[in-house]
């Protein structure tokens, strides 16, 4: 009897294995496919140029993290046993993403909703996922979308996917990390993995990788201070932002001319969410965007034209790190940018960025001693105990306000008091 693999090389784990067909029709489902066009780092790569790795990349190498995990819990400690928890494990991995948008986070701000809402109608609606899904029993689709919701139906594979220490992170971490050309997300996955305990429903980790988990935790911290919270990529984020705002304003006037829309944006743009379909959703993937930001950088809204290009060629909004202006400040800033030329509801505009180092309180990572007893990771790590929430804050404007001999340049400078050296 021919014995069923199928062998994915990977840039992260060296390589993917299924060995599963029930997984492996997953995988190639629309759903899943489709993750293969829209981006890991949203709009990332514009900040680091290697950043091109896809949601579809991430998902195997989540499943493949778990499928470790699963070989090492089940060899060690028996579990899981049943086939059915095996494929709710390796399933919820491959699936926790198929919600993103594009763009994910900005997309998701700007049309209020959750991807993660997303996710849960995609497993329980998409007609192929649930002829797959279904193959393994009528319940299993509700199963995966208890274990998103954090029911602690099942505890153990919500612990794996969702925690302080899942392999959602575990391979986040390490693919955005080789793909944005930094060192900041690396750590030691297999001995991480070699030392995960399981005690009834509760995962903990040996106490002699404390020094892994810290490790790990120092490189979720600085990803996200280095590389998913970097002033320029929040700065594109705005401009993307900022572009669907208009489009969406135009679309309300009845302005933006119906041959500029394509047809998967229409419900979007249109303001009917609450119309919008699985099917609908399915639909909109970052080559619609980029569609859509092409037809509108050569379109008659010449506001609307110039985000566009603006996006499309990376003449992005510069970042000012500062402190949080007064409304007062904020008020004399906008009147300056649009004595520059610019509207202010569409030019200026501010973030603010923060990281909880480590959560603690009811998420903690808990270590195992020799005692049998469990602690508290920040109870052992002085390292860790100390680790302190890091915020910024940023305004973004154009650049070009910031040419040598500026005046209103020169007054933005003098309200915020920061100088401004754009390249």
């Amino acid at each position: 009897m021919a014995v069923f693999e199928r062998i994915l090389k990977d840039p992260v784990h060296d390589e993917v294995v299924v060995e599963d067909p029930w997984v492996w029709r997953l995988i190639n489902t629309a759903a899943m496919q489709r993750l293969r066009r829209i981006r890991q780092l949203g709009t990332s790569y514009l900040t680091f140029h290697g950043a091109e790795h896809s949601r579809f990349s991430h998902s195997l190498g989540v499943y493949e993290t778990m499928r470790r995990v699963l070989y090492h819990l089940d060899h060690h400690f028996g579990w899981p046993r049943e086939l059915r928890d095996r494929r709710l494990a390796l399933s919820v991995a491959l699936l926790h993403d198929v919600g993103h948008g594009p763009f994910s986070h900005t997309f998701e701000k700007v049309y209020e909703f959750h991807h993660e809402d997303w996710t849960r109608r995609i497993i329980l609606e998409d007609d192929e996922l649930q002829s797959v899904l279904g193959e393994q029993d009528s319940t299993f689709a509700q199963d995966l979308v208890s274990i998103l919701d954090k029911t602690n139906q099942f505890p153990i594979i919500q612990q794996l996917i969702s925690s302080q220490l899942d392999v959602d992170r575990m391979d986040y971490l390490l693919r955005d990390g080789l793909h944005t050309g930094v060192s900041y997300g690396s750590f030691e996955l297999a001995r991480l993995i070699r030392s995960l305990v399981l005690d009834g429903d509760e995962v903990s980790v040996r106490h002699s990788a404390l020094h892994t988990v810290e490790q790990y935790i120092l490189a979720r911290y600085f990803m996200y201070t280095q590389v998913y919270l970097h002033p320029v990529t929040i700065g594109s984020d705005v401009l993307v932002a900022q572009i669907l705002r208009r489009a969406q304003e135009l679309v309300r006037q009845n302005t933006l001319p119906a041959s500029l829309i394509p047809e998967a944006l229409s419900v979007v743009l249109g303001s009917f969410v609450e119309r919008l379909t699985v099917k609908d959703y399915l639909s909109l993937d970052e080559a619609t965007l980029f569609y859509a930001f092409h037809q509108w950088s050569k379109g008659p809204d010449a506001l609307l034209a110039d985000l566009a290009q603006r996006f499309l060629h990376r003449h992005l909004l510069y970042p000012i790190v500062c402190s949080p202006p007064s409304s007062e400040t904020m008020a004399a800033v906008r009147t300056c940018v649009r004595a520059g030329g610019y509207d202010p509801d569409y030019y200026l505009s501010g973030r603010t960025s923060g990281i909880a180092a480590y959560v603690y309180l009811g998420e903690g990572i808990q270590m195992m001693l020799p005692t049998g007893r469990r602690e508290e990771l920040s109870r052992m790590s002085r390292l860790v105990r100390e680790m302190s929430t890091t915020e910024e804050y940023c305004l973004f404007l154009p650049r070009e306000i910031f040419a040598p001999g500026s005046e209103m340049g020169e007054r933005i400078q003098r309200l915020l008091k920061v100088s401004v050296v754009p390249q």
